[in-house]
């Protein structure tokens, strides 16, 4: 059939053209109707908001500034003198730890296998040693020195080679972060290369007062937002929500990278690292919520074993706590300059295996603590070394019982309980960073 050319317009109209328009209305109003998913990953969930308000007046500990340039050129100084003293030509390591110490190098930066390194030589003299064609990208980072030598290579020579020749080194001492290809690299080129010394590692083991400032500032914020959290888990809640609860926090308050966090509940805490997920809050369980961030590069590590307000766990359990609790203050007392790290652990090891729990205490007391999350010394039954003056370490005992371990000591399900604090070395005893001990699974 054949249609005017009125009727033809009609029938487009309301065939085709209609039909489309009520669509995109009906589409408008949805959206209007219903969150997209960013706005609705956007909202805060019912934990994070109640522990908000309580962390919130905390944001001032975070108040710290970073390490002064003054302080970085003082570190590659006293590196020098040691190098020096020990008969190196220089200290080489890779983006780390310890190139965030002497030059504000991220331990961050991406490793690959074209090597990038910083070199401090027993004159002081700060060299890098950079593929030439990311020269200029290296060149960007906001290292720290008085004098920069740049020794670039190309991808058809020898990085070993290039910095050989460029130096003159005969003996280089490489850190202990460094990858095996630098040291069989140099090695290749002819330069005898010698593993990092006790003297050289305790160089930043030993806190300056402005790192003891921002480890103070993180460790006594990071034990604020675990006491927030605590007056606001209420049995029902999933371990995802506090996971979550605790990054979004972490993030609103500015010190989000670097976060991490175990929380763990029930039995699942019988296991000391974790593993399960997907669990939900029961009645008669602790939480075990082991965490921590970062503060201008400084770390923090805290753990507390809590109850909900109002909840309860059973005598027995509660006596469990109260081992950990005497342990940890054990191990305390302990912690002052020239002590044997063994013996520290001995000490808070002996607390509960007179209480009958030896085989279920499985880990050393603790680690250091600064730039790296573990770093020396370690706290455990086989290390003589003894604690500096102004070393930072966690004190951090625990019992863990699994749910088959359970019955052989009359109970029903596992569980696992521990306490931990970042501790400064002093003359006298260990002082709290986090500024305050756990007085009580409510009060943490």
């Amino acid at each position: 059939m054949v249609y005017p050319p009125a009727s033809i317009s009609n029938r487009i109209f309301w065939k085709v053209l209609l039909p489309t328009g009520l669509f995109c209305v009906l589409l408008a109003l949805a959206a209007l109707t219903y969150p997209s998913p960013k706005s609705k990953s956007s909202l805060t969930s019912p934990l994070e908001t109640c522990a908000w308000n309580h962390l919130e007046p905390h944001l001032s500990l975070l108040s710290v500034p970073p390490i002064r340039r003054s302080e970085f050129l003082g570190r590659q100084k006293a590196l020098a003198l040691e190098l020096d003293a020990a008969g190196v030509d220089a200290f080489i390591a890779e983006p780390s730890a310890s190139t965030s110490y002497y030059a504000n190098i991220s331990s961050s930066f991406h490793l690959s296998e074209r090597p990038f390194l910083m070199i401090i030589d027993k004159d002081g003299q700060f060299t890098t040693l950079v593929p030439k064609f990311e020269a200029g990208r290296i060149a960007k980072l906001d290292m720290v020195f008085d004098n920069k030598t740049t020794i670039t290579w190309i991808e058809e020579e020898s990085p070993y080679e290039a910095l050989a020749r460029g130096t003159g080194y005969e003996k280089v001492m490489i850190d202990e972060h460094a990858r095996f290809m630098i040291a069989a690299g140099l090695q290749k080129a002819g330069i005898e290369v010698v593993p990092m010394s006790e003297t050289i590692q305790s160089l930043r083991s030993i806190k300056s007062l402005d790192e003891i400032a921002l480890l103070k500032g993180i460790n006594s914020f990071t034990l604020a937002l675990v006491q927030s959290l605590q007056r606001c888990i209420q049995i029902g809640m999933t371990q995802e929500e506090v996971i979550d609860a605790s990054q979004a926090l972490f993030t609103r308050a500015g010190v989000g990278h670097g976060f991490w966090v175990l929380a763990l509940f029930g039995d699942q805490a019988a296991l000391p690292h974790g593993g399960e997920t997907g669990r939900t809050l029961q009645e008669g369980e602790f939480v075990l919520i082991d965490i921590g961030s970062e503060l201008h590069g400084y770390c923090s590590d805290v753990t507390r074993t809590i109850l909900p307000t109002g909840a309860t766990v059973s005598d027995d359990l509660m006596a469990v706590w109260q081992i950990v609790w005497d342990a940890q203050s054990a191990g305390l007392s302990h912690m002052h300059a020239g002590e044997a790290c063994s013996a520290i652990d001995g000490a808070s090891r002996d607390v509960i295996k007179r209480a009958g729990y030896g085989q279920y205490y499985t880990h050393r007391l603790g680690h250091g603590l600064g730039l790296e999350g573990h770093e020396p010394p370690y706290l455990n039954g086989a290390n003589d070394q003894k604690l500096k003056l102004a070393e930072v370490a966690t004190n951090e005992p625990g019992i863990y019982v699994t749910t088959e371990e359970a019955a052989f000591l009359g109970k029903k399900v596992g569980f696992g309980i521990r306490l931990e604090d970042p501790i400064l070395v002093t003359e006298n005893g260990g002082v709290l960073l986090t500024g305050s001990r756990a007085q009580s699974p409510w009060n943490p």
